[in-house]
């Protein structure tokens, strides 16, 4: 397919009280002006949210277009969701101030709660921390009956593993795992194409809670970690796997072929280039999300800088 090249896409910003300025510091992005930006949505095929192609002849069309009109040269052997999306959501989030604590449904929480909820599993890599801290799953021994007495006491946060972090740290959060960002944290989330999230506390903001809905999503036995990590490879999940890159300033490096792949650039600027037409060579900068689309000859990331960015590879789907 000689029309298929790197595609990068407009921001979709999403405010929120929690969120800040951080990205415009970071990135130099141009956010909306006296706006509180906490989410920015890289890659989205969502009803709450979809990615506008912003580079090359698809500028203007849809993420949900490309996947009908190019099919297995966009997605490869992925295939799309049961529903027909993409499915990969990306974002950069900023923390100015803490997040609700909340949970996610994995299959079996959303199959019982109905056609409302769907799966989400995620996973946040650390770009900048300010003494922030992450809240990340229950306390070992605390059961249910605990959990919810200490929520109905205001004390949600005697029950949650309360995490520093720094940059360049690494955290998956399947499905059924209680979080939340802490104030001072940005970070480059991969996850599953769904925004279903039920808050467990808003920390007394006001924001309307979901604790039944909770408590049918908690899994109480999740023990933390990180399924097939090894080297450069930060995660392996059914949904994705997360690899963190380094290419050095005036070298290149082979980028995934045959699979649809995205790249979310974490410092420096270089050239994303393949075999094809005039559309093959594409420019980025820290800060910016590209996917790569199955189809593309031999692309390879060039760094003008050093560069560091996670590699974002869809599975195959079984034959």
């Amino acid at each position: 397919m000689s029309d298929v090249y790197p595609l990068r896409f407009t921001p979709v910003y999403k405010e929120k009280i929690w969120g800040g300025r951080s990205l415009e510091r970071l990135f130099g992005r141009d956010l909306p002006a006296g706006k509180r930006i906490g989410e920015s949505w890289e890659l989205a095929d969502l009803a709450e949210g979809a990615s506008i192609v912003a580079n090359g002849s698809a500028a203007g069309q849809s993420i949900a277009t490309l996947v009908e009109q190019w099919g297995g040269g966009l997605l490869g052997r992925a295939g799309p969701t049961d529903d027909g999306r993409f499915p990969l959501l990306l974002k950069l989030l900023d923390a100015n101030d803490i997040l609700s604590l909340q949970v996610h449904p994995d299959r079996q929480a959303a199959a019982e709660i109905g056609p409302e909820a769907a799966l989400k599993t995620e996973c946040w890599y650390i770009i900048e921390s300010r003494g922030g801290v992450i809240y990340k799953g229950v306390r070992p021994g605390v059961g249910p009956e605990q959990f919810r007495k200490a929520v109905g006491g205001d004390a949600a946060d005697q029950v949650v593993r309360k995490i520093p972090v720094a940059a360049g740290d690494f955290h998956y959060l399947p499905a059924g795992t209680v979080h939340a960002l802490g104030a001072g944290v940005v970070v480059a989330e991969v996850q599953t194409p769904s925004d279903t999230t039920y808050r467990v506390t808003d920390w007394g903001r006001g924001r309307q809670i979901h604790l039944e809905r909770s408590m049918q999503c908690i899994r109480f036995d999740l023990v933390d970690s990180q399924p097939g990590a090894a080297g450069q490879t930060l995660l392996v999940t059914d949904h994705f796997t997360v690899s963190r890159r380094l290419v050095r300033r005036g070298q290149a490096a082979r980028l995934p072929a045959g699979r649809c792949a995205a790249m979310m650039v974490l410092a420096g600027r270089g050239v994303v280039a393949c075999g094809g037409g005039a559309e093959a060579a594409v420019a980025f900068r820290a800060g910016d999300t590209l996917l790569l689309p199955a189809a593309l000859e031999s692309p390879a990331c060039q760094g003008q800088e050093d560069v560091w960015y996670l590699e974002i590879v869809l599975p195959e789907a079984p034959t």
